[in-house]
């Protein structure tokens, strides 16, 4: 309780500290999951929250946690949501020191820095009831694994603990390992030939992380070739490489130079020409440790030790998983893909399912396909032991679009209360930014053990349930407006991705204002302006690969640039120019054969806002896009008022009017060359920017 004064006691202000530990490191893992600023606003509400709390403290019964059976090691994870205060007393009676590491909702290692404990040392920390924490040598040796109740939990390590143990977890996010990249300069072999479709077999064996497969690259020539080249992580094994001539298979020869390989053509191919190249592969492909921002393929466990398994390369690329030209300008047309896994799973993929085989090896195979445009991170395998909902949802534009969630059985409760809600998202955007783009395949959602991914018509959604506002789960919104913003318009390379985490993350904002009106809007965008970084510049002139231009300021930045934006054309402007991004021709609207999609560029963009305004914001883009500092306003006090400046890189022209608050209220000032000077005292000022429209910094 508080005492007399209304403060808190000592012993309370301890125990928010200590609480408050444990809060952030459950916040910062979201922060870093999600990408999403608001779990810092929630720290620190909740910090305020304990301080000023009734009293409630943590239980004093203490328990000594026995280990958990080694057989649910891989299949046991914490999860989301209110539970009851408890701590954690870690003590170390071994010659050895020791680490404990929190698992996860997604079945992911964390590792504090303060849960390392000493030889004959101790640890406590404030933590919740019904958490898994694992305890483990410094050799990556499991020695227990433990799950709290509400209270004080007592973990005891002893040298006899170190008699029996068991290998770390491989879903811990492995920061020393090599990254792949996306993208980059492509060479000339690469660039004389356009995918025209992929067709993927592949088996799966879940037991030893491995698969066996083939890809078929069909293309057509655009300049004459002798070698052609493909992407291919060296992680897998080529075994073989034909060139498919009607029933005749040509075996060609291989090597490996600069990252690719390389294949020797019988004959030259001339423009126009079809080729179809198959390779044959197999091997233990890349764990994704930091999925999907470190990709690859997730083995996870479902709660009943179940196989859990998907695939994410936004950034590494598609080559992680299947040969292919991995380079964001090239989409296959058309893709075929049959996955083979052990009987009891379900393989769920892009596109529409054709048919599913049950084998006499106990295997069953899923044939799927894509008729549409597909980016090649956004082809995608999911395997589990699906349970499925389906319902048809009457588009406003006429069509009839089946809606599938693909989830966990342990988690059909909160499917069946997330489900509903996917159509009121629908009609949001269908009404904001025109008709879902798909509608002839599905708009499919499935449960994988990771945050989030657009992968197109079957969007990648983890086991996080939370509601921002009630009907609200901003992870699934934010990936669903990625079938207009990602997959149906795709920027065209990585210098352009800023693009699709703009609008998507801009459409985000305009349905929390739609919810929560003005402060829902202006929240999403504080929190936003938090999360601005400028580290590189948002866009370049220059070929880049994922690598070198992803991160969080493709988010927070792009998006609150579009805030700026709106500020100077208005609400009603930026609606239009959404829609036109999406469908820039009304037939479009009408369109689910595949010439819906196409690629948009920077320069499109910009050319759009200027066909919608009737003027030309060059100069907001080079101040904001190409260019990694915030403007600068410089506020000089002189004889006759107060000048202000607008300072940019290399003295960029930015006449960005500029909101005054003074004891009379708001003005907005118009600049002329950068400059403005006004009839008053600095004094007389009482805010810049009082409704934080622009992104600056305050230079006196």
């Amino acid at each position: 309780m508080l005492n007399q004064y209304g403060m808190a006691t000592a012993r309370q202000v301890y125990l928010a500290i200590g609480q408050a530990q444990y809060v952030w490191r459950d916040i910062t893992t979201h922060f870093r999951e999600h990408r999403a600023m608001k779990y810092i606003t929630t720290f620190l509400i909740l910090i305020l929250s304990i301080l000023r709390a009734s009293g409630q403290e943590v239980d004093s019964t203490i328990h000594l946690l026995k280990p958990l059976d080694w057989e649910i090691l891989n299949c046991v994870k914490s999860q989301i949501g209110q539970k009851e205060k408890a701590t954690i007393q870690l003590i170390n009676k071994s010659k050895k020191p020791i680490q404990a590491y929190f698992i996860s909702h997604l079945n992911r290692l964390q590792k504090p820095k303060f849960a390392l404990v000493e030889p004959n040392g101790l640890k406590k920390w404030y933590v919740s009831a019904d958490e898994y924490w694992l305890v483990s040598d410094l050799n990556k040796n499991v020695l227990g694994f433990y799950k709290t109740l509400p209270g004080e939990n007592k973990i005891i390590i002893n040298d006899s603990n170190f008699l029996d143990t068991r290998k770390l977890p491989e879903t811990i996010r492995d920061r020393k390992a090599p990254v792949t990249i996306s993208g980059g300069v492509a060479n000339a072999e690469q660039m004389a030939y356009d995918v025209t479709q992929y067709d993927i077999k592949m088996e799966i064996r879940p037991d030893e992380k491995y698969i066996k497969a083939s890809n078929t690259i069909s293309a057509i020539i655009t300049n004459p070739i002798k070698q052609f080249v493909f992407d291919l992580d060296t992680m897998l094994k080529v075994n073989n490489v034909f060139l498919e001539k009607e029933t005749i298979k040509v075996p060609l020869n291989v090597s490996f130079k600069n990252r690719k390989y390389w294949c020797k053509l019988p004959e030259t191919y001339n423009k126009g020409e079809v080729l179809n190249v198959s390779v044959e592969y197999e091997g233990n492909p890349r764990s994704a440790t930091h999925a999907p921002y470190q990709g690859g393929f997730s083995w996870n466990k479902t709660e009943n030790c179940q196989h859990w398994i998907a695939t994410s390369c936004q950034i590494d690329g598609a080559d992680l998983w299947f040969p292919c030209k991995d380079y964001q300008w090239d989409e296959p047309d058309s893709v075929k893909l049959s996955f083979t896994v052990p009987d009891g799973l379900k393989a769920v993929s892009s596109g529409v399912l054709i048919n599913t085989i049950k084998n006499k090896n106990q295997t069953t195979t899923f044939n799927w396909e894509v008729s549409n445009p597909i980016n090649n991170y956004s082809i995608s395998l999911n395997i589990a032991p699906y349970f499925e909902l389906k319902e048809e949802y009457l588009s406003l534009y006429g069509d009839t679009i089946n809606v599938f969630y693909w989830f966990l059985p342990e988690h059909e409760k909160n499917a069946k209360q997330l489900y509903p809600n996917i159509k009121n998202y629908l009609n949001f955007i269908e009404t904001t930014i025109g008709p879902y783009p798909f509608r002839n395949e599905k708009l499919g959602i499935v449960e994988v053990p990771f945050p989030g991914m657009e992968h197109q018509t079957i969007i990648a959604f983890g086991p996080n349930f939370t509601e921002k506002y009630p009907g609200y789960n901003y992870v699934l919104f934010h990936e669903l407006c990625h079938e207009w913003f990602g997959n149906m318009v795709t920027a065209y390379d990585w210098n352009d991705f800023w693009i699709q985490e703009a609008l998507t993350g801009y459409t985000e904002a305009l349905y929390e204002e739609y919810l929560q009106e003005e402060i829902g809007y202006k929240t999403k965008m504080e929190l936003r302006r938090i999360g601005v970084k400028n580290k590189i510049p948002l866009a370049t002139d220059t070929i880049l690969n994922s690598r070198e231009i992803f991160g969080d300021w493709s988010y927070a930045k792009s998006v609150y640039m579009i805030h700026s934006l709106r500020y100077l054309i208005g609400k009603e402007n930026i609606i239009k120019v959404l829609r036109l991004v999406a469908y820039p021709d009304k037939e479009l609207e009408h369109v689910t054969n595949g010439k819906q999609c196409r690629f948009v560029t920077t320069n499109d963009l910009f050319q759009t806002i200027e066909e919608v305004c009737g003027k030309n914001y060059d100069w907001f883009k080079d101040v904001y896009l190409y260019n990694a500092e915030l403007p600068s306003l410089k506020v000089q006090q002189n004889e006759v008022g107060v000048k202000l400046s607008w300072v940019t890189k290399d003295n960029l022209p930015f006449n960005m009017p500029l909101e005054l608050k003074t004891e009379n209220g708001v003005q907005k000032i118009a600049f002329a060359d950068n400059v403005a000077n006004i009839d008053l005292i600095r004094d007389e000022i009482l805010e810049f920017d009082p409704n934080n429209w622009i992104l600056f910094n305050l230079e006196e």
